[in-house]
């Protein structure tokens, strides 16, 4: 028996094939491997821990106008190292990290099968996300592990250390700077999602803008002629956005409140809304930049977003739907930050913004009878407002607001789990704002192309022009145009870096904020074991 066994122990017995996975160096072969490799680099934008969920449970938790039911979390600055959701958006980070990165190490094996300019364009794709991965990482977690196409990680057991903010801050304007450089202006119907010029030169522009503030003016370095350059770049990536042609603001088609609200909610519906006999398109219109495609397949697990269904989470957990979680409410502070008008041709009363932001008692959630949701928003039923009660005090309009962006029209209930709706990371109207404030930044706007900006963004819905641009505009008009997308709280976060901002932590978080740790997330306990120790904390965590 054991001489039998013996002879059996060879390392003929140990060399087994797995069948159900692809050897790596048999891929790399044909153009279709290299498309479908391509394609594995998108998808971690759509998981749970970036755009299919945590994006929006996290950033709009944080913004002070937003509250997290119970207010014991996020909105209290309430999290740790070994909290899921953020080590969740760390990973999914990460794995898109990994996955541009080790492409653009091995795409060169199929160089001489693919036509050079779909090759350029291929890797223009993989550096345009990667750019978007690299520029997450470094204004959340300020130096977690760097690495690129040639250094990417192969050993498991090896502890990786904390990469720096120049290695970051180089690589995706580089990888930007060749992507707008070299992708097409629009694709083929059938390749809708694929990024674009235009949506490379806007995450190279506002990465640049985020710069200026975590890089230069942290560092004490705001006013050197480096700092100068990078704020012309800034500026004139944004600005060939603005004069590509491929974008514009969706305008009202009649100044009646529908129209307006029809023009503003078409950027965030998953159908094209219909007033009347007018309709407003809605996914990847004219007005959306870079766009995180979704669909209503639930495929076998509607929990994991982007890998096994696919639509996002975001109707289930945010939503007015009586199905919903409806896990956040507006706080009142936010409608107050909408300027009151008289004399508007539509008949409001207050920026039309206000109304395409929040639903109030009464609101309509849905022009369809067919849904069932055409009768009006209801205050304790489609939100949670009896957990505010203080909150909404005084507040006569509604005993509680929900979140209308993203939420309107409604899906039926058994659609929850499974959103179809698109999420719009860069609009226009943003490309604008930031334009408008990378004007500022780089000679407080000499020749009034940044106010201009600003303006036309306000002239969309009819608000009167501004006639100066301060850091308290762009501030005001960012608020309002931008509100409950989860920009505010990195918006916030930038601009404490510039006292000309005036943001103060103390009123913005009810003292809850700490300048010593706050300004940037911790990095997931687990990585830090995983790395053994090799990889340093975040100070104050």
């Amino acid at each position: 028996m054991a001489v039998l066994i013996l002879s059996d122990c060879s390392d003929q017995f140990l060399e087994t094939e797995n069948k159900n996975s692809l050897d790596t160096g048999s891929f790399f072969t044909t153009e279709n491997d290299l498309l479908l490799a391509v394609n594995a680099a998108y998808t971690p934008l759509e998981h749970g821990g970036l755009f299919g969920l945590n994006y929006f449970y996290i950033f709009n938790s944080l913004d002070p106008y937003i509250w997290f039911e119970g207010m014991a979390g996020y909105d209290i600055m309430n999290f740790g190292p070994a909290d899921n959701y953020i080590g969740r958006q760390y990973s999914d980070l990460y794995f898109g990290l990994f996955r541009t990165s080790d492409i653009l190490a091995k795409m060169d094996k199929v160089k001489g099968v693919v036509a050079p300019d779909k090759y350029h364009q291929y890797k223009a794709q993989l550096k345009a996300l990667r750019g978007m991965y690299y520029f997450y990482l470094v204004t959340w977690f300020d130096q977690p592990i760097y690495y690129d196409e040639t250094n990417v990680p192969t050993n498991p057991l090896v502890g990786y250390s904390n990469g720096t903010q120049e290695q970051f801050w180089t690589k995706l304007e580089e990888d930007l700077t060749y992507a707008a450089d070299s992708l097409p202006v629009s694709w083929a119907t059938t390749e809708t999602g694929r990024i674009t010029k235009g949506a490379a030169n806007a995450q190279l522009g506002k990465a640049l803008l985020y710069k200026h503030y975590h890089y230069y003016l942290r560092f004490g370095m705001g006013e050197t002629t480096e700092a100068k350059a990078n704020l012309l770049k800034a500026k004139d990536a944004l600005k060939r956005v603005m004069d590509g042609g491929a974008y514009h603001l969706i305008m009202p088609q009649a100044k009646t409140k529908a129209d307006y609200q029809g023009a503003l909610l078409s950027n965030f519906a998953f159908i094209d809304i219909s007033v009347g006999s007018k309709s407003y398109v809605s996914e990847n219109n004219a007005e959306s930049v870079w766009e995180v495609q979704y669909n209503g397949d639930p495929g076998t697990n509607p929990s994991l977003p982007g890998w096994m269904s696919g639509g996002n989470q975001l109707y289930q957990y945010f939503s007015p739907n009586t199905g919903s979680y409806k896990n956040q409410v507006i706080d009142p502070s936010l409608w107050n930050e909408f300027e009151s008008v008289s004399g508007h041709p539509g008949g409001y009363s207050k920026d039309p913004r206000a109304y395409a932001t929040c639903y109030l008692q009464g609101d309509t959630m849905d022009w369809r009878p067919a849904s069932g949701y055409n009768t009006g928003f209801e205050s304790l039923v489609n939100a949670k407002g009896n957990l505010y009660t203080g909150i909404y005090a005084g507040f006569t309009l509604s005993k509680s607001i929900g979140l209308k962006k993203y939420y309107y029209p409604q899906l039926p209930n058994s659609s929850l789990g499974c959103s179809p709706n698109n999420v719009r990371v860069i609009r226009y109207a943003d490309v604008l704002l930031m334009y408008a404030e990378a004007c500022y930044q780089y000679d407080g706007d000499g020749d009034g192309t940044g106010l201009a900006a600003l303006n036309l963004v306000r002239a969309r819905v009819d608000m009167s022009t501004i006639s100066g641009l301060t850091p308290a505009a762009i501030i005001h008009e960012r608020n309002v145009e931008l509100a409950t997308e989860g920009h505010h709280y990195n918006d916030i976060i930038r601009w404490s870096f510039d006292p000309n901002f005036g943001i103060n932590f103390t009123t913005l978080f009810n003292n809850k904020f700490d300048v010593n740790k706050n300004l940037f997330f911790p990095i997931p306990q687990s990585e830090i074991d995983a790395n053994k120790g090799v990889l340093k904390q975040n100070i104050g965590w």
